[in-house]
């Protein structure tokens, strides 16, 4: 059982809350879900849409075709009837049922001036007819109302109930015949509904983050909604600074008073962040950067997605000195991998950075409940007093990791400086020097690589094409393994989350015995094939990159896989 919703209309008229509340009835009802959004760069007017995909099994990626349209305006209908599927349906006003079969009148305008209600629900009508068209109810929607708008007062809860029923009673009088049993009586357990930015400040909360600190900048900024709303809770200190240089400076300030610290940005906001990185690597203070990508240059598309940000991570600021970059793949990789980004930062006294897109930053899945055993905070070498003759900040040692003191601790003094030292901290440029504590610093590389997480192959090892992927690619590539096994084709695919220190070992030996490749990213440029290549000098065979701000559609990726293949 699946069904593909596509609701369209213009910025303003309430079309990403209709469907999150969709996404919330079937979520709770047992079954999964899957929504992206697509909102344009404006407030109010210009042209918005999203899409709520629904089954009866996990789900990892949209789909660009759908089978029921909701659109609100003539203009939504003629930006979306292309993708409507031929035995589908159009929910839309009166002028477009007269040229396309597809299409169920329902005259949102007219109905809502019929309760004397806002044209803004005319969202809602269309609410109640989609789930009385496949014979859903409205009773949970109902619920879901009082939940939703109980806030604003009982007028605009008692409002949005009866626009809901005047959708249901137009489908059930008019267009009885048509209605649809699709979704099953009998469901599973309530799922957990949620995006990747939710996963990602789930993952600070439970890695034991103490301190925030970002200047708003889409799509990274829900996390630091979320974190706000738990700062009593959590005894969590969240600071919105006066832009991204001073967010920075006060998460490595707060590392070095000893709290886990995170800060999050898009590219724009971590362009003004790359020095004081270098001065996380220089003076070797841990701290976590969520880089959320989005497409640029400079302001670019604030609202759209994009995967052009690898290269710019894997070699932000100046001079040479060891960084993690992790790339989860979806909400469950999304709050796993910032729990490790902690660990990680504070184990190696190094920085972290996570990189998400607007695509999983933003988008709704549902999850059934995660096992969170195992999951214990690092909080790497800290100096006790008695291990060492004396403390030294920067003492050499084999893995290149030197205990951490806090200010106040007796007995240390934690000297630390953005320009080169010594074991002290104190500045030095002796040659010697020089080259035994950046060789110190890059010690930790090879303990890193074994600590970071390695590629993983979905599929059969004995595939004829072997996709390469990396990030949020991984749920729109599962899904192409499926499409294609459904023409008999043998595929798999090899995901990359750790990105620096890069695994070249592991991942030449899954492509030297691939019989073909193929990377798939979403950049102009083939930033992850290039980077393959420089680190196993394998090159793939072939190639496909998507930059035009969409999210990867399985079924267009399919098509250029069967293209070359």
């Amino acid at each position: 059982m699946e069904c593909n919703l596509v609701i369209a209309g213009e910025a303003g008229q309430g079309i990403n809350v209709s469907a999150l509340n969709l996404a919330k009835l079937f979520t709770r009802a047992g079954l999964h879900t899957f929504l992206l959004t697509e909102n344009p760069n404006s407030i109010k007017l210009e042209p918005a849409w999203c899409s709520l995909k629904i089954a009866d099994k996990p789900i990892t990626a949209p789909s660009c075709k759908a089978d029921v349209l909701i659109a609100l305006n003539a203009d939504a209908y003629l930006r979306h009837r292309d993708r409507v599927k031929e035995n589908g349906f159009i929910l839309c006003e009166s002028q477009e049922s007269l040229i396309d079969p597809r299409c169920i009148e329902v005259p949102f305008g007219a109905l809502i001036k019929k309760i004397s209600a806002p044209d803004l629900l005319r969202n809602t009508v269309a609410l109640g007819a989609f789930l009385t068209l496949y014979d859903v109810g409205i009773e949970g929607m109902k619920a879901l109302f009082s939940e939703t708008f109980g806030a604003k007062g009982a007028k605009i809860v008692t409002q949005n109930i009866s626009a809901l029923e005047m959708g249901s009673h137009t489908i059930v009088e008019t267009y009885g015949a048509k209605i649809k049993k699709v979704f099953p009586k009998e469901k599973g357990s309530p799922h957990y509904l949620l995006t990747g930015n939710d996963a990602v400040s789930l993952g600070a909360l439970k890695a034991g983050c103490q301190f925030f600190s970002a200047y708003p900048m889409t799509p990274s900024s829900p996390v630091f909604h979320f974190l706000s709303a738990k700062e009593r809770e959590y005894s969590l200190v969240v600071k919105q600074a006066e832009d991204e240089i001073a967010a920075m400076h006060m998460a490595l300030g707060a590392s070095y008073a000893g709290v886990r610290s995170m800060v999050a940005t898009s590219g724009g906001g971590f362009c003004l962040m790359v020095e004081a990185l270098g001065l996380s690597g220089q003076s070797e203070t841990p701290v976590v950067v969520l880089l959320g990508q989005r497409p640029g240059p400079s302001t670019g598309q604030p609202t759209r997605t994009d995967q052009a940000d690898l290269r710019f991570a894997l070699h932000a600021s100046h001079g040479e000195f060891p960084r993690v970059v992790l790339a989860p793949g979806d909400a469950r990789e999304a709050f796993e991998e910032t729990f490790r980004a902690f660990n990680l930062a504070e184990h190696y006294q190094v920085p972290v950075i996570v990189i998400t897109d607007k695509y999983l930053a933003e988008s709704y899945s549902s999850w059934e409940e995660w096992n969170l055993n195992n999951m214990y905070i690092d909080r790497g070498k800290v100096w006790d007093g008695g291990s060492e003759e004396a403390y030294l900040r920067y003492r050499v040692t084999l893995d290149g990791i030197s205990s951490r003191a806090f200010p106040g601790m007796a007995g240390t003094i934690h000297c630390a400086t953005s320009y080169e030292h010594n074991e002290e901290g104190f500045y030095e440029e002796s040659p010697e020097n020089v080259k035994k504590m950046r060789d110190k610093r890059s010690a930790k590389i090879p303990f890193l690589l074994k600590d970071i997480p390695p590629p993983r192959l979905y599929g059969a090892k004995d595939a004829d094409m072997t996709l390469v992927c990396w990030g949020s690619a991984k749920g729109p590539i599962l899904e192409v393994l499926r499409l294609l096994a459904q023409e008999g084709k043998k595929v798999n695919m090899l995901h990359l989350v750790g990105l620096s220190p890069f695994p070249a070992a592991k991942v030449e030996e899954y492509l030297r015995s691939a019989k073909q490749t193929m990377v798939i990213e979403g950049n102009e440029t083939g930033q992850c094939r290039s980077l393959i290549r420089e680190e196993t000098g394998i090159l793939s065979d072939f190639a496909y990159c998507q930059y035009d701000g969409e999210p990867l559609y399985p079924e267009i990726v399919v098509e250029e896989v069967k293209r070359v293949w």
